[in-house]
């Protein structure tokens, strides 16, 4: 008699053995993976193989059978979590945030890579053209971005009657995001028009109203693709020269939209560029449109998906911040210990210049954000040689935010590298020329992505070009600054190694914080906060700008933003307090509706000092207490007791579980608060004395006016210099 279990076995040893034979296993064998290891009852390997499948290349069956694994798992986790007679093997294999992601409606997705807890969205997709392909590839895509999205999609080309249709499917439906997938067809442009400012600007005006609706009713962000312009084009290259020629036109829309989104609440997929990566004609097929309204071919809408995830990851604050460069063969051709400083090729010659291009590529993402970590296997003093005298170095010691080179394993220096600069090792990614080691780092630090180098250094750049991960939601000050904060960060992780206590290393760091308006300066960096502060965060309540910009305008409500430096570097705005003021039987009682904390300054006593402040503006609001909630989340329990620990009691008046679930009803109004599995609710009166530790001097830049500002400015030069 046969046996199919055995069977089962040999062939997933036999796809194993493939799999392992290969760095980068191709998408028909993750996708055969994908299927053995569901057949076999593991649902955990199963969506890890169907995740692999998007980094293997954009075969549109593959992943298909691959977005059909998921999903068949995702909705046997939810059948798991909510039936108390499910199959346990299943329920196992699922993180215990699929019980709670179930309980509130949500898609549930096993977690995306191991010790990562995704995100969760629910996702409209509305189009001009057909995009059943992508909203079924999008749950894939997305999970591969550290986000569990539940999608819904309008009829074909009924986007704008579904948003403005209050009681359409849309609005039943709920989006966290809408994802507006729109071709140029749609574009209301002529082919040559008399008066092309204003066809632009009616037409942005078209776009900029419907992210107006999406925005105020649905309180949903935007992710709006931009138009292609055709290859196509009567006027041939006279077109450049002609302001009203159509595909002007739809250039100067496409940038006039950019320049209108600057609020933080609409983002773009930039199709222009996609298509222009793979060729336009590639790009849109006119059989396709023909015969399906399908305007993007279908060989590049898993492209389209990817690169639509990436986005709405960075939206939702799960995009990777650092970059972690192997030197030898990375930075410069050759070994530094045997070739010596001469020897390494970089900047002169065909590969010397391509080194060169990787290192000012490398440099441009350091601009805009990204931390950039070197681990390497060498001497350290001769690798920091390279940085201080090679006269074709483009990047700098400056530019490092940790340096790490000794002989130690690599997977044993990206740990310290993500300890010592105080971020998940699900925030980095791991560049090296060797294979050996970026597999040794893959088995022991799945967390970590790692980016598979060609051989020859001239494709380094698009290599990891092609990464989409690294994806930003915004570019502010904070963000240009971030290497001297992480260099900082490192430079304080000796200072407390050299202490002999913690209150000695804290006085040691000479701290600031100083208390800044909300303003349109800081604005940006308050929200980039509140969408991606995910450990010291009280609530984890996400709002965009104008509902941050509402609230503040509450003469009942006080915003505290913080900033904070010390005598290494200004890390700039790094706490938000957002609470209200609730006139109650007992006493108008201070809400604190937000509050929460960069991860890079968490354990330096800057807390204590914001419970100070809140208790300072309550007595300001005439409130004879402070109440405090804290929402659990897979990533917040570093905050759970909080609360008790600066002195608030359990509120007597809060259910047993003292969950959210309905926002606040207007000004003057708390938030109503129900059940909530392990949320708790805090009380403080403000007659209380909070024992502060005094480790930090506070200067509030708020009130008196430019002296004081320019007081304070003076005094955090003075502690970063």
């Amino acid at each position: 008699m046969a046996d199919p279990a055995g069977t089962g076995r040999h062939r997933l040893a036999e796809l194993t053995a493939a799999a392992t034979a290969a760095e980068v296993p191709p998408a028909g064998l993750c996708r055969d993976l994908a299927l053995a290891y569901e057949k076999a009852g593991d649902p955990a390997a199963a969506v890890r193989w169907a995740l692999a499948t998007t980094d293997a290349g954009g075969d549109l069956t593959c992943w298909t059978v691959a977005a059909g694994v998921l999903r068949r798992v995702s909705a046997g986790a939810v059948a798991s979590a909510v039936s108390p007679g499910a199959a346990a093997s299943v329920g196992a294999a699922v993180p215990a945030r699929a019980a709670v992601a179930a309980a509130a409606g949500g898609a549930v997705m096993p977690s995306p890579v191991a010790g990562h807890t995704a995100r969760s969205a629910r996702v409209a997709v509305l189009g001009s053209y057909t995009t059943a392909q992508l909203a079924a590839l999008l749950p894939l895509a997305a999970a591969r971005a550290g986000v569990a999205v539940e999608v819904y999609e309008c009829g074909y080309g009924q986007y704008r009657q579904e948003v403005l249709d209050p009681g359409s499917g849309l609005y039943r439906f709920g989006p966290d995001v809408v994802i507006l997938a729109v071709h140029e067809g749609e574009a209301a442009l002529p082919a040559l028009a008399e008066d092309p400012e204003r066809a632009v600007a009616a037409e942005v005006g078209r776009w900029t109203s419907l992210w107006e609706i999406i925005i105020s009713r649905l309180d949903a962000r935007v992710i709006q693709h931009t138009f292609v312009v055709p290859e196509t084009e009567a006027l041939g290259h006279l077109a450049l020269r002609i302001p009203g020629s159509r595909s002007s036109m739809l250039a100067a829309v496409n940038a006039a939209l950019g320049r209108a989104a600057a609020g933080g609440q609409v983002a773009f997929v930039d199709c222009e560029r996609l298509a222009a990566t793979v060729g336009k004609r590639s790009w849109f097929d006119p059989r396709y449109w023909h015969r399906a309204k399908q305007a993007v071919s279908l060989a590049h809408v898993p492209a389209l998906a990817r690169h639509t995830a990436a986005v709405l990851g960075a939206q939702l604050g799960t995009s990777r911040k650092c970059l972690v460069l192997d030197l030898d063969n990375t930075l410069w051709g050759g070994v530094l210990g045997e070739e010596g400083l001469a020897g390494i090729a970089l900047g002169d010659g065909p590969v010397g210049e391509a080194f060169s291009a990787f290192q000012e590529y490398i440099g441009r993402l350091r601009a805009r954000g990204v931390i950039l970590a070197v681990c390497s296997k060498n001497n350290e003093a001769d690798a920091r040689e390279a940085f201080e005298r090679h006269p074709a170095m483009r990047l700098r010691l400056d530019d490092i935010a940790m340096f790490s080179a000794s002989w130690e394993d690599k997977p044993t220096q990206i740990r310290r590298i993500a300890s010592t600069l105080g971020i998940g090792l699900d925030s980095l990614v791991f560049v090296d020329d060797n294979p050996a080691e970026r597999e040794v780092v893959r088995q022991l630090v799945p967390e970590v992505d790692v980016i598979a180098l060609p051989r020859d250094p001239h494709g380094y750049v698009r290599a990891v070009a092609d990464y989409p991960f690294f994806e930003p939601a915004a570019l502010t000050t904070e963000d240009t600054a971030r290497t001297e904060q992480y260099r900082a960060r490192a430079r304080a992780a000796e200072l407390a190694a050299s202490a002999t206590s913690l209150e000695e290393f804290h006085r040691g760091l000479e701290m600031v914080a100083t208390v800044v308006p909300l303003d349109e300066l800081t604005l940006p960096r308050v929200v980039q906060l509140i969408g991606k502060t995910n450990q010291f965060n009280l609530t984890t309540r996400r709002r965009g700008e104008a509902e941050v910009a509402e609230l503040a305008a509450d003469s009942s409500t006080a915003v505290i933003c913080v900033r904070l430096a010390d005598r290494f570097a200004d890390h700039g705005l790094v706490a938000v307090v957002i609470a209200r003021r609730a006139a109650e039987p007992g006493g108008a009682v201070l809400d604190v509706d937000t509050w929460l904390m960069s991860c890079r300054v968490i354990g330096r006593t800057l807390e204590d000092e914001i419970a100070g402040l809140i208790v300072a503006e309550a007595r300001r609001l005439g409130c004879s207490s402070v109440r405090g909630h804290y929402l659990p989340t897979a990533k917040n329990a570093l905050v759970a007791d909080l609360y008790p620990r600066l002195g608030f009691r359990p509120d007597p008046a809060a259910p047993a579980d003292a969950g959210r679930v309905a926002p606040a009803g207007g000004p003057g109004v708390a938030p109503a608060y129900g059940t909530g599995a392990g949320a708790t609710r805090w009380v403080l009166p403000v007659a209380s004395a909070l024992n502060r530790p005094g480790l930090i001097r506070v200067v509030d830049a708020r009130a008196g006016g430019a002296a004081v500002a320019s007081a304070s400015v003076r005094t955090m030069e003075e502690v970063a210099g």
